[in-house]
């Protein structure tokens, strides 16, 4: 597995792919940036050079990588082949909290001054430039507060912030189409819309609630807790072809795993990492492969996959770290609950009761990293992360399975 390595002079905060003009035929090659905590914050559209466009061999890219040896991350020939390439970037004012794309030339970035800003992308030019802009929609009484993030469903636009609000918009709106205003009492971190008009949020309280947009009112349709103590959660994804399926990730390290339609508590408890989990992402084509990023400075890749164990038993056992904290706290040491009956056309290992550290193999993406990452993206076979370290790391093929 190559890992190649670009040092941007300020700390990542957000990456996200730009889509492909050509889904499901070409990878995409370009990506975005957002950088925090600098006095000059910046949105970077990047390329990487030589991407292999496989994606129109059906399934020749969810085999194995030839196992190559990795580059040294600097000062070894053959490392700028695929580093990634500044194409250009834009001042942003406060730190870029997130990004999403509405379209494949639209892109939405969130700022902790409480604000989203639209971006019209031009690939084909390599640049961008703003549009819409909906200034404050998240504050305080007296003052602005983060928002802190963004969600996109087709034309659905949903913001969530400090002050605990929901802002609904639309690009062609200049004012939000619906606000929520005492949507949670505390801080909303995360959201991902479950259906067109349902929203799930998580907070700093370890709630996860569903909204449905078309309801008046400030409650939610549901609720769901982490029982114990009450640990921040910072990140959220949604199973791409089953939208019952929600992953997050949270202060404590740990995964968790959620079944919507019945379960009030999650379903399995991962406890992994060994701080905050910044970001969690299903791989958009093959859900069984799982990403989660730390501020301990692991990558790690979750592959649920059965039947691809080079001994021939149907799952792989965990693999010995070799990050930053070669420990025993890379097991699965939390609990698994009773997965509720499902029948074989909607089944998942992430809700099996039996999903255990036999059946699952974890892989350290970034070993020997140290800084915390704070956000990744996965298209293909390549994947993004970006560190407080002030570097972007890239891995243009990753093992992926179906």
């Amino acid at each position: 597995m190559d890992i190649f390595v670009k040092f941007v002079s300020q700390k990542v905060g957000k990456v996200r792919w730009q889509p492909s003009s050509f889904k499901g035929i070409q990878f995409s090659d370009t990506f975005l940036t957002g950088s925090w905590d600098d006095e000059e914050n910046k949105i970077s559209l990047w390329k990487v050079p030589g991407v292999q466009n496989k994606a129109g061999a059906a399934g020749a890219w969810q085999q194995d990588y030839p196992q190559q040896k990795t580059p040294a991350l600097e000062g070894q020939a053959g490392d700028e082949e695929q580093e990634p390439v500044l194409l250009c970037q834009m001042k942003h004012d406060g730190d870029v909290t997130d990004i999403q794309f509405v379209n494949q030339d639209v892109f939405l970035a969130s700022s902790s001054c409480g604000s989203v800003q639209a971006f019209r992308c031009n690939k084909a030019k390599g640049d961008f430039a703003p549009s819409q802009k909906w200034s404050g929609i998240h504050h305080h009484p007296a003052d602005t507060c983060s928002c802190t993030c963004v969600a996109v469903n087709g034309t659905d636009i949903s913001t969530c912030g400090e002050d605990g609000r929901i802002n609904v918009l639309r690009l062609e709106h200049r004012q939000p189409i619906r606000t929520i205003d005492e949507a949670d009492s505390c801080s909303i971190n995360a959201l991902t819309h479950l259906k067109q008009h349902e929203v799930i949020t998580v907070n700093s309280a370890g709630q996860l609630k569903i909204w449905d947009l078309r309801q008046p009112g400030s409650q939610p349709t549901r609720f769901f807790i982490v029982s114990g103590e009450k640990v921040p959660l910072h990140c959220i994804d949604r199973h791409p072809t089953q939208p019952h399926l929600v992953a997050t990730g949270g202060q404590n390290g740990i995964l968790n795993i959620w079944d919507m339609r019945k379960e009030q508590l999650p379903v399995t408890l991962f406890e992994v990492h060994q701080s905050h989990v910044w970001d969690v992402k299903f791989h958009p084509t093959n859900p069984n492969n799982l990403f989660t990023c730390s501020d301990d400075g692991t990558v790690l890749h979750w592959d649920a996959t059965k039947g691809h164990s080079s001994t021939g038993s149907a799952f792989r056992n965990i693999n010995t770290p070799t990050g930053p904290n070669p420990s025993s706290n890379l097991l699965l040491r939390g609990s698994t609950r009773t997965a509720p009956p499902v029948d074989s056309e909607t089944s998942s290992p992430w809700l099996s009761s039996e999903t255990t550290s036999n059946q699952l193999e974890i892989n350290h993406v970034l070993p020997g990293n140290c800084n915390p990452v704070n956000s990744l993206d996965v298209e293909g076979p390549q994947l993004i992360c970006g560190t407080d370290g002030e570097a972007l790391y890239y891995i243009p093929n990753m093992n992926i399975y179906l």
